[in-house]
């Protein structure tokens, strides 16, 4: 067994988790290395353990879906959906026995397709691809297709394409649902729509979602919250399940709901009361 430790010195800056792990290894005698380049230590480890946020494992997850590899969470940062255990719990469940027969999940990708008159891009999405408004102030006139067809002009701020286990990130802010991750939806959600009938759309994976801006309007392209590209009137964004899929390991016993309940409404356990969390 071969382990990559990855980790956002934003934040362990100190490196005392990571240290704590690698001596953790060491008692364990398993075989790691710490990152020094995410394709290199995709293409030399059998799984990668991610010491920071959501944000981290959606970084790192590029990469590693690319050579096949499971990802370990270990959640430094606010909510850590995607991340299994926190800090404190790492002493407890980070063994050899707990690795070796640690449960994979694996989540559904998006794939987002831009053509413009030069060139085709194709980018990856674990949690979501958004277009949002780069520099006007003005409403932007989004023309969706879903399998070719017109569906609506959205007149909005932003368009918001997510995978189910993005619907706990972005698209939850801006108002769309929660959807169980190990489902296979694509979700749309418009991002403050000017119209009160505009609501989020739950598809299935085999549905293709086309997107084209009928204004001259230049808008940014995000992937999983990284800006990757202007995009102008005549370009043509197409997105649809994608191919790969993440796969990220289940050390903790802790289910869905369970994470749900404790990340985005819980109660205090001090005195009982309800309390949101911030997204």
């Amino acid at each position: 067994m071969k382990i990559g430790v990855a980790t956002n010195l934003d934040k362990d800056k100190d490196l005392k988790v990571t240290l704590q792990i690698a001596e953790i290894l060491k008692r364990e005698n398993i075989e790691f290395e710490l990152e020094c380049n995410n394709r290199e230590i995709c293409s030399w480890a059998d799984m990668l353990i991610v010491v920071g946020g959501d944000g981290t494992i959606l970084r790192v997850a590029q990469d590693a879906v690319l050579y096949d590899i499971p990802i370990l969470g270990i959640n430094l940062g606010r909510l850590g959906f995607l991340a299994d255990i926190e800090a404190s719990e790492i002493d407890k469940l980070l063994t050899k026995e707990n690795l070796v027969k640690a449960k994979i999940e694996e989540r559904m990708m998006l794939n987002t397709t831009v053509t413009n008159a030069l060139m085709k891009y194709e980018y990856l999405a674990l949690n979501e691809t958004s277009l949002i408004r780069s520099f006007s102030s003005r409403i932007t006139e989004f023309e969706i297709s879903v399998n070719k067809k017109v569906v609506d002009i959205y007149p909005a701020d932003g368009i918001l394409i997510s995978t189910a286990t993005g619907s706990t990130a972005y698209n939850l802010s801006a108002g769309g649902p929660i959807v169980v991750p190990e489902a296979d939806n694509i979700i749309l959600t418009p991002i403050c729509p000017h119209t009160i009938y505009s609501r989020s759309i739950v598809l299935t994976n085999k549905d293709e979602v086309s997107i084209r801006l009928p204004d001259q309007e230049e808008l940014s392209l995000c992937i999983d919250g990284v800006v990757k590209m202007s995009i102008n009137k005549n370009d043509t964004i197409e997105i649809c399940k994608a191919s790969k899929r993440v796969k990220l390991l289940k050390l903790s016993d802790r289910d869905f709901f369970e994470v749900l309940s404790k990340k985005i409404f819980k109660k205090d356990d001090n005195n009982g009361e309800e309390r949101r969390t911030t997204i």
